[in-house]
């Protein structure tokens, strides 16, 4: 039986996987399996998984395939079809440095208190930048996403929280994963080495999309979790998502977001105020095109 369980959700990533499938044949720890969720990809997809596991028998790989469900879905139902005790989620168009198994393996047997570790990020593809996290605080946490999906965590840590959250137009179930883990009780771990390649296109990605309603996904998120934050902050997330201010998914107006935004920014200027530069100028970033991303992020910090 497998130590680790890497799950590699797939939609549409026919022309990527290989590369992600390769990037753990060549990990230095060896103790590892590898689950292909195929979720109902409409290119080669399947074919290309299925090629892989025909090209290295040597190696375990399997594939699922199944309706389109979304990512959260995906890795779930990787999990549950996986034997490892650890796991890492793999997103098909990422790849991993040869070390990172043998890095963060080594940092949860270390520790049982470690529910998941992380490392920082090298941006490639449209953007060449490094994304420097920090030291887990739960404190940060609570305001800004401190990790990738590419974390290892304990299957333990999974089911004691049931899971990743599967609504498909909530685009930030991995900070919710993160946040109900910490909630748990379950500590986090930081490896200051860029061992996660995380690949850049110019169309963006399902990410990006959200981060253009992240008002909106922020207060859902702070709703599930209202147990972590203020009463203020709840007071904040319960108007934003009230009838209200917002029309389904989305603030009724230019005015609304004005106000949720101006008030958003205060809350940090109180709870924290580390963040509130990065939060003055998210609105503008995620609207410019990438590659002019990667410059300010090289040159702004």
């Amino acid at each position: 039986m497998p130590r680790v369980s890497v799950i590699i959700p797939c939609y549409n990533h026919a022309r990527y996987l290989a590369d992600a499938v390769v990037s753990v044949i060549g990990q230095t720890y060896r103790d590892w399996e590898i689950i292909i969720v195929d979720d109902g990809s409409t290119d080669a997809s399947a074919a290309v998984a299925a090629q892989l596991i025909a090209d290295q028998p040597q190696a375990s790989i399997r594939l699922l395939r199944q309706a389109n469900s979304g990512p959260a879905h995906s890795r779930n139902n990787g999990i549950r079809h996986s034997q490892g005790d650890y796991i890492l989620p793999l997103d098909a168009d990422d790849m991993l440095a040869p070390t990172l198994l043998a890095r963060m393996v080594a940092a949860l047997d270390a520790d049982p208190s470690i529910g998941f570790v992380y490392c920082d990020v090298r941006r490639f593809g449209a953007e060449s930048t490094t994304l420097r996290s920090s030291a887990f605080s739960l404190d940060r946490l609570r305001f800004d996403a401190m990790m990738m999906p590419e974390t290892l965590f304990r299957r333990e840590a999974w089911q004691s929280v049931g899971g990743f959250y599967e609504e498909r137009e909530f685009a930030y179930e991995d900070w919710d994963f993160w946040l109900a883990l910490a909630a748990a009780g379950w500590q986090g771990h930081h490896i200051a080495e860029p061992l996660v390649y995380y690949r850049r296109t110019a169309e963006g990605s399902r990410l990006t999309g959200g981060q253009q309603r992240d008002l909106e996904l922020r207060a859902e998120l702070f709703l599930r979790h209202h147990t972590l934050y203020p009463p203020a902050v709840t007071a904040w997330a319960q108007r934003v998502c009230s009838p209200t201010w917002r029309n389904r998914r989305h603030l009724r107006s230019a005015v609304h977001w004005l106000a949720a935004f101006c008030w958003y920014l205060l809350l940090l200027a109180r709870y924290q105020p580390a963040l509130l530069r990065r939060a003055l100028v998210r609105p503008l970033f995620w609207r410019m095109p990438i590659r002019i991303q990667g410059i300010m992020r090289r040159f702004g910090g």
